[in-house]
C-alpha cells in the first residue's frame, strides 16, 4: 500500500493524482520516492517528489495532463533495470509514472499473429501467458534476462536484446506499433492501428513513425500499449557449448555463426564470468532442478543428462575453460534444428574450440526469467555495472582485443583497489555486442537488496559503502565507453549516460531531433536529460 505524507510540500498535486488513481497508487514518502528514484547506475541523480501507479492508459494520460497543468517534469519508470541513468530524475520536482500497474494483455490474435500488451507487463508474465495457449506462440525477441522484473515498455524504450535476438535482432524489430501518451497527456497511435478502420497488424503505415518511440529512453512521450509480432513457439531447442584459448578464436566463431544465422541465441564469457558462474553453484545445486523442467522437451533431454552428470559427479565444467561460447538453436523441425547445431559445431572445431558440457545454455533456456543475482552481482555480493559497445562484425575481434587490452593497463590500479572486470559478448542478427562489466565491494543499497533472494540480501546487506573504490570503478568505466565510442561503436540503453548528442555528426539530424522534441514535448517536461535533449 501506498504512503502518503501528513506534512508534505506538494500536497496539491498529491490530491490531484489521488482522485484519478486512488490513495493506494500515490506516494510522497521520502523511502519510496528514493527507492524509486534510483537505478542500477551508481550515480546520483534527483529524487522524484512523487510517484503514481495509473492502472490504464486513461488513467495514465490524466496523470500526465495534471502534471502538465502543474509544469512539473515527468519520468517513466519500468521495471528498474535500467544501468544508463535511464529513469533517474534529472530535475527536481519530477513526477514519476510506475508503470508496473498496466501489466494486462489487451488483444492476442493468433490468426493475425499479433500480440497487443499494456507497457508494464514484465517479459516473463507475457512469455508464460504466450505460451499456455492451445498454441504456444511467443514474440520472436522475447526478452532480456532480467525479464523477471524488465517491463515490455523499458525494454522498447531501451532497445534490449538476448533471447531470441541471435535471429529476430533487437526487441525494436519486434514492434508493430503502439500507443504512446504525450506530455500534456494527448494520446498517440502509430502503425496500422492509426487507420481509422484498421487494425494493428503491420508497422509501415506510410513513414515508420513507431520507430520515433522506439530507443527513444522516454524522451518522446510514454509508451501505455505496444503491440509486438507472434511466432509460433518452436518445437524443437538444441544446446551447444564450446571452450576456446583465446578471445580471438571465440569472437571469430561469434561472426561467422552472425552471418549465417543459425543460433536463437549465442553468447561468450571471458574467465573471469566463468569462475563467477562456478562460484554461485551453477554446476549445478540449482540447476538441476531447473533441468528436470526439460526433461520431457524435444531438445532438452540431452541437455539433461549431460548435466545431470556433471551436478551429480560434482565436475566443475567451466573451471578449465578460458573463453566459453553457449548457443541455442530454435526449430519446428527435428532434423533442421540438428543441422544448424552441427553447421555451428563445425565452425567451433574450425577456429579451434573444443566441445563442453552444454548445461548452461539448456539451464538459461528452461528458465528464461529466473533471479536475477546471478547476473546482477559478482559471486561475493560485488556491485556489478556494465558497459557497451554495439559495432558491426568487422569489428569485434579488433574491439574485443582492445578491451582485454584497456583491462590490461589497468590492471595495477585495479589490483591496488580490489577491483575486477568480466564481459559478455553476443550478436543481435548481424550486429555485434561486447559487454564488459566492472566488479567492485561497495554498499549495495535498498534497490539491488529488493532484487535478490533473502539469504543473499542478509549476507550482504552489511557491506559498507566505499567511495573511493567507487570513484575509481566508475571512471573506469567511463574509459571503456570512450574507447567504443572512438572506434565508431554505437549504444543500446542509451539513457543519460551515453553521450548521443556528442557522437552525432550531422547538424541536419540534430535539427530534426530537436524539432521532434518540440512538437512532442514543447515544454521539455518528459523524461529531461533522455537522448542528452534538455
Amino acid at each position: 500500500m501506498s504512503v502518503i505524507s501528513k506534512d508534505s510540500s506538494n500536497s496539491s498535486i498529491v490530491s490531484q493524482l489521488v482522485s484519478i488513481v486512488g490513495a493506494d497508487y500515490v506516494q510522497d514518502d521520502e523511502k519510496a520516492r528514493e527507492f524509486y528514484s534510483t537505478d542500477l547506475s551508481y550515480t546520483d541523480g534527483e529524487v522524484a517528489d512523487v510517484v503514481v501507479s495509473p492502472g490504464n492508459t486513461d488513467q495514465l494520460s490524466q496523470c500526465l495532463a495534471t502534471a502538465a497543468a502543474s509544469g512539473l517534469p515527468i519520468v517513466p519508470r519500468g521495471g528498474g533495470m535500467s544501468y544508463t541513468m535511464g529513469y533517474q530524475p534529472e530535475q527536481p520536482s519530477s513526477v514519476l509514472i510506475d508503470m508496473r500497474r498496466m501489466n494486462k494483455i489487451i488483444d492476442l490474435n493468433t490468426e493475425d499473429m499479433y500480440v497487443t500488451v499494456e507497457a508494464g507487463c514484465t517479459w516473463k508474465d507475457l512469455y508464460e501467458q504466450l505460451m499456455d495457449g492451445d498454441v504456444p506462440v511467443r514474440t520472436p525477441y522475447f526478452g532480456p534476462l532480467s525479464g523477471m522484473y524488465a517491463t515490455i515498455g523499458g525494454a522498447v524504450s531501451q532497445n534490449s536484446l538476448f533471447l531470441g535476438s541471435g535471429i529476430y535482432n533487437t526487441v525494436a524489430e519486434s514492434v508493430l506499433g503502439m500507443k504512446v501518451v504525450l506530455a500534456d497527456g494527448n494520446i498517440l497511435q502509430t502503425g496500422s492501428a492509426a487507420h481509422k478502420n484498421g487494425s494493428p497488424f503491420f508497422r509501415h503505415f506510410g513513414p515508420d513513425l513507431t520507430g520515433i518511440f522506439t530507443a527513444d529512453t522516454g524522451a518522446f512521450g510514454i509508451k501505455s500499449e505496444i503491440t509486438l509480432r507472434l511466432i509460433e513457439a518452436p518445437s524443437v531447442t538444441l544446446f551447444m557449448s564450446f571452450g576456446f584459448n583465446t578471445i580471438e578464436e571465440m569472437l571469430a566463431t561469434q561472426t561467422v555463426l552472425a552471418r549465417k544465422r543459425i543460433c536463437a541465441e549465442c553468447y561468450g564469457f571471458d574467465p573471469y564470468y566463468n569462475s563467477s558462474f562456478e562460484k554461485q553453484g551453477f554446476s549445478f545445486g540449482e540447476g538441476l532442478a531447473v533441468l528436470r523442467d526439460v526433461a520431457t522437451s524435444e531438445g532438452g533431454i540431452k541437455g539433461l543428462w549431460t548435466s545431470f552428470k556433471v551436478a551429480a559427479s560434482g565436475k566443475k565444467f567451466l573451471r578449465k575453460v578460458k573463453y566459453s561460447l553457449h548457443m541455442t538453436f530454435d526449430s519446428y523441425d527435428k532434423d533442421v534444428a540438428y543441422k544448424a547445431l552441427e553447421t555451428a559445431r563445425e565452425v567451433c572445431v574450425e577456429h579451434q574450440g573444443s566441445e563442453i558440457d552444454n548445461s548452461l545454455p539448456t539451464v538459461f533456456r528452461a528458465h528464461p526469467f529466473g533471479g536475477v543475482r546471478t547476473v546482477l552481482l559478482g559471486s561475493d555480493g560485488e556491485i556489478w555495472l556494465p558497459v557497451h559497445g554495439f559495432m558491426p562484425l568487422s569489428k569485434a575481434v579488433a574491439m574485443g582485443t582492445a578491451t582485454e587490452a584497456y583491462f590490461e593497463e589497468n590492471k595495477a590500479l585495479m589490483d591496488k583497489y580490489n577491483i575486477h572486470s568480466s564481459y559478455l559478448t553476443c550478436f543481435a542478427g548481424t550486429e555485434f555486442v561486447i559487454e564488459p562489466s566492472i566488479y567492485w565491494h561497495d554498499e549495495l543499497g535498498n534497490f539491488r537488496l529488493s532484487l535478490i533472494e533473502d539469504e543473499f540480501a542478509e549476507k550482504w546487506k552489511s557491506i559498507p559503502a566505499d567511495e573511493e573504490k567507487r570513484k575509481v570503478a566508475l571512471k573506469l568505466r567511463d574509459g571503456l565507453r570512450d574507447l567504443y565510442d572512438q572506434n565508431g561503436c554505437c549504444h543500446l540503453q542509451l539513457g543519460k549516460y551515453y553521450p548521443y548528442q556528442e557522437l552525432i555528426d550531422n547538424d541536419p539530424l540534430k535539427s530534426l531531433l530537436e524539432s521532434l522534441k518540440k512538437a512532442l514535448d514543447p515544454e521539455g517536461r518528459m523524461n529531461p536529460g533522455a537522448l542528452g535533449l534538455r
